[in-house]
């Protein structure tokens, strides 16, 4: 064959990035069928569902601005043949093509939609549940909502910020992880419901939802420990909880010398006593924190002058007042101090001033009767035994539990594990992921959208548990941020390291071949380690 009978050029360059891996995940998973069999494909349209959502789910997790209306600008540089299938065009991806995707899933139930894929998980996700970890946050959102038609759909309203914005209306959202932080339930609720009442449904729910060994243990923060919940719950089903300081029995022991023990983490030290709060039998397990306590021991130093400050006032207060007898101004004192014990007295007397009958001043006339008055003069400082003990109590907290043989430390590991359902939600926020970012008009789009960013979650919490399994199955490391070998990078560092995976389309002879460019020797073992189903998108 002569050269000039060749033809070969670049037909254009597209990107893939660290999203082949999430496609990966995707069908590894087998979340497609279980998507297209809630979800048929109708009508003409050339996509299925699973396609669509596969596309939200890159979007989602793409380090990119992804707001709906601009979505075919966002696919346009991505191998969405590559990454979704053959013959799909940005121009498949649009606005309209999302937003009844997402009319979809509200009219199938986004929770049970989610349930359903959580179900197929469970198929490849061999782990088994042991933990639940049970949270809330709330997301807000910009614009009025006005859902008043009752027909089951979430309402956006002003509710309890926890990003501190009272101005911007919000939803709230439930979810639950396991002990890898994979995400197992999740739902979406009114702006304004309750936490406390939010938790015990949330983990019913997740009871009726799937069947789990009888030893799992669901986790909730001081939210999920009321009398009400624990007795709703009933001793069939283990848990753990950190108890609220609005229970007098918790501010008690809080305050009481306790014999603690050491853990093999010398940050804590623990000791249990018996507790039958709400009638309910349960062991509640005192934790002394020593970085809890270093950060409140900041706090009481810094607020320790303004606390004597507002005592003093007290006893300024008391100091005013003309008592009719020495009984009266000395219990005033006694009572003064009972009420503040952050103080004692330095010196103190009682001081008698006679006054006329009628209360005027200037020298009495001959004859004329004087009443005696009683003033407190006193000195007050800071009580330093006092201190000492309020200083001796700082970093201290109490989990309850109504599994009674585990021991403290093992409570305490397990409740440690409540950060991983925090992590999701800063993960939903985060800005470099910008999943949570909505900018919807629509209750029931939202709702749909809630679930699609837990599907985002539950992929990528899935994938990087997989990959910190392969690493420490097969010996292997990768270098983190700062050059060193890592058995457990978190997955946001893993995809950094993939940001400049381009496919390269070549056009040779009139007809089309692709080329994956930049992938290094790092990048391929880590293909290598997650499995066939991730390398044939780099291949």
């Amino acid at each position: 064959m002569n050269n000039e009978d060749v033809s070969l050029e670049i037909d254009s360059i597209k990107t893939i990035d660290h999203l082949g891996i999430i496609a990966g995940t995707f069908h590894k998973l087998g979340l497609a069928p279980i998507i297209d069999r809630a979800l048929p494909k109708i009508g003409q349209h050339q996509l299925s569902s699973s396609q669509i959502l596969l596309a939200l789910i890159l979007n989602g997790l793409g380090f990119t601005e992804r707001r709906l209306y601009l979505f075919p600008e966002y696919c346009e540089h991505l191998d969405l043949e590559r990454l979704i299938g053959p013959d799909i065009t940005a121009k498949n991806l649009n606005e309209s093509v999302i937003g009844r995707l997402l009319d979809r899933i509200y009219s199938y139930g986004p929770t049970k939609l989610f349930t359903d894929l959580v179900t197929q998980m469970f198929t490849v996700y061999k782990e088994g549940v042991q933990l639940c970890h049970v949270d809330t946050t709330n997301f807000s959102v910009h614009g009025e909502y006005g859902n008043e038609s009752g027909d089951g759909c979430i309402k956006i309203t002003k509710g309890h910020p926890k990003d501190k914005r009272w101005d911007l209306n919000r939803f709230a959202l439930s979810m639950v992880v396991n002990q890898h932080g994979i995400p197992i339930f999740a739902r979406a609720h009114d702006g304004n419901e309750s936490d406390k009442e939010v938790l015990v449904q949330t983990i019913l729910s997740l009871q009726e939802s799937f069947t789990f060994d009888p030893d799992v243990i669901f986790m909730g923060d001081s939210a999920l420990y009321t009398d009400k919940n624990i007795n709703t719950l009933g001793p069939e089903t283990r848990w753990i909880s950190n108890v609220p300081a609005t229970i007098n029995e918790m501010t008690e022991l809080l305050k009481s010398d306790l014999r603690f023990s050491p853990t093999s983490d010398p940050r804590y030290s623990c000791c249990s006593v018996d507790s039958f709060y709400g009638g309910v039998p349960q062991k509640w397990v005192v934790v002394s924190s020593e970085e809890m306590k270093s950060r409140e021991m900041k706090t009481f130093e810094k607020n320790l002058p303004i606390r004597f400050k507002t005592a003093s006032k007290g006893l300024k207060q008391i100091s005013k007042v003309r008592y009719a007898c020495e009984t009266d101004a000395r219990n005033a004192l006694l009572r003064y101090l009972n009420e503040t014990p952050l103080v004692k007295l330095v010196d103190s007397q009682i001081k008698i001033k006679y006054t006329r009958e009628n209360g005027k001043r200037g020298r009495p006339k001959e004859g004329k009767t004087l009443i005696p008055q009683y003033l407190i003069i006193a000195r007050v400082e800071l009580a330093q035994d006092v201190v000492e003990k309020e200083r001796q109590y700082l970093g201290r907290f109490i989990l309850a539990t109504n599994v009674l043989n585990l021991d403290s430390e093992t409570v305490l590991n397990h409740y440690k594990g409540q950060i991983l359902v925090e992590k999701g939600f800063r993960f939903l926020k985060d800005k470099s992921f910008r999943v949570a970012e909505v900018y919807l008009k629509s209750e029931k789009r939202i709702e749909a959208l809630c679930m699609v960013m837990v599907l985002c979650l539950m992929v990528y919490s899935y994938t990087e548990m997989l990959l910190r399994k392969r690493l420490k199955e097969e010996d292997e490391t990768v270098l983190n941020q700062k050059k060193k070998p890592t058995s457990n990078p978190t997955l946001k560092w893993i995809f950094f390291k993939f940001r400049e995976i381009k496919s390269c389309i070549i056009s040779f002879n009139n007809s089309l071949h692709s080329s994956i460019q930049n992938l290094d020797r790092e990048l391929l073992k880590i293909l290598r380690l997650l499995g066939p189903e991730y390398e044939k998108f780099y291949g």
